[in-house]
């Protein structure tokens, strides 16, 4: 049984541990996010083996009750609006038992994980790719845009960033919410740069 590069736990044991941690839809989604983000990693001349641990592990937190997230996640900074939402507060709280849970000591791991929710300025390939991924993989229900999306993680992941960003921003306001600053801030970093402008000019 192959173990983890530089991780004290193997593969299988994380495994074991997720199936019990998440239910039959999440435990399958996450599987899905690995494979996915193994092949970005692939795709992109990333570290295969860094970007599947943290897709394995991205929604590590996601079945716990807030309270749990919250006290997982108590030395975080975070502030009052993640705080109070389980959809943003999983990925914060599962940066924690990705670390002290699942002996992930791997800072760049860690951090995929912490920012597959909102992104966030100045994001890493290895952050793009676990962003992308839970977005794309397989199992993912079907939503407007998702195969062009999927086609353009084959070939170019800022590209792919902003689409992504851009449709998280026409998401929640669409249900009638407010971008998470830390999404705004990345969503912004783009538009200066503005990768879908260049592609189309």
């Amino acid at each position: 049984m192959r173990i983890w590069k530089g991780k004290s736990m193997k593969r299988e044991k994380m495994v074991y541990k997720l199936r019990k941690a998440l239910d039959a839809q999440r435990f399958a989604h996450t599987l899905g996010v690995e494979k996915t983000a193994r092949e970005m990693a692939r795709t992109f001349g990333e570290d295969e083996e860094r970007a599947a641990l943290a897709g394995l592990l991205h929604d590590c937190a996601k079945c716990m009750p807030l309270s749990q997230m919250q006290k997982a996640a108590r030395d975080e900074p975070v502030d009052p609006v993640m705080r109070e939402s389980k959809a943003l507060m999983h990925a914060v709280a599962g940066r924690c038992v990705a670390r002290d849970q699942y002996n992930v000591k791997d800072e760049a791991v860690l951090d995929a994980i912490r920012w597959h929710t909102t992104g966030h300025a100045g994001m890493t390939n290895l952050e793009k790719i676990i962003y992308l991924a839970d977005m794309i993989e397989p199992g993912r229900k079907s939503y407007p845009g998702l195969e062009m999306l999927r086609a353009v993680c084959r070939e170019d992941l800022d590209l792919a960033m902003h689409m992504a960003l851009r449709m998280s921003l026409d998401h929640v306001v669409q249900q009638g919410k407010t971008l998470h600053p830390d999404t705004l801030a990345a969503l912004e970093e783009y538009e200066a740069n503005s990768p879908l402008h260049t592609k189309q000019g």
